[in-house]
């Protein structure tokens, strides 16, 4: 019989009920931890999605139905039985709605003004990995037919978004964010002490939005391919994907 190990466990006790979840799984509600959904999970358990203060988290009710853990699954041979099934669980449907969505969001552009292809980034002014996809996609988005639409959050450092907000309330939010990111370390623009209410509720819906979609970091890059499927790719692509997803 295999054995399964988990990560983070701990096990409460069943209270008595007849309602909609397992008992262990009625305690965690009550604890504050909402359902998001179920869980691929190995014969004889049950999972569950939860999320707490907006993360995610893998749940199993153990097969005696009166316990339960909290964590990632292993099996006999250290396989990790859990990041696969969350992440496809937890992972929305990139659809035409949602391109509809990003369309809508605060975003500067850059490349081509009559764009063939779109490819949307979000980009936070004090992230170093977005830093070198800006560098990396200047020499493609020249004189091509691609055009990125930056969508400016606000996630890494106490200065992201007083960054943010200087950069979108400039003249020209193109010309100061091509500033920064040229001076990357360096840069010419100042974070606003007292960002503007508007400007603030305008990141925090990117914020939002980026949230979503279960993106955790920057940068994320949102694009579709040549047959209009949409992708989605977390952290610094590899050169050989940047050339393919932002080269003409």
């Amino acid at each position: 019989m295999k054995r399964w190990f988990a990560m983070f466990v701990f096990a409460l006790a069943t209270c008595a009920s007849a309602q909609e979840y397992p008992a262990p799984i009625q305690a965690l509600v009550g604890k504050g931890i909402a359902i998001q959904g179920p869980l691929s999970a190995p014969p004889g358990f049950t999972g569950f999605v939860g999320e707490y203060d907006g993360r995610k988290m893998p749940i199993y009710v153990l097969p005696d139905g009166k316990h339960m853990v909290i964590g990632t699954l292993f099996d006999e041979t250290a396989t990790d039985l859990t990041q696969a099934p969350l992440q496809e669980a937890t992972t929305p449907v990139l659809d035409a709605s949602l391109w509809a969505e990003l369309a809508k969001a605060s975003w500067i552009a850059e490349g081509s003004v009559k764009p063939k292809r779109i490819v949307y980034v979000f980009t936070d002014t004090e992230c170093p990995y977005c830093h070198r996809l800006w560098q990396a996609t200047q020499p493609l988005l020249a004189g091509g037919d691609v055009q990125v639409r930056h969508i400016i959050v606000a996630v890494i450092a106490p200065a992201s978004l007083g960054r943010a907000a200087a950069i979108l309330d400039a003249a020209s939010p193109a010309q100061a964010l091509h500033q920064h990111e040229s001076a990357f370390g360096h840069s010419p623009i100042k974070p606003e002490s007292a960002v503007p209410a508007a400007t603030a509720k305008r990141i925090k819906a990117n914020i939002d939005l980026m949230a979503r979609l279960g993106i955790h970091g920057t940068p994320a890059t949102i694009y579709k391919s040549p047959a209009g499927k949409i992708f989605s790719l977390q952290g610094l692509p590899p050169a050989d994907r940047i050339k393919t997803i932002f080269g003409s």
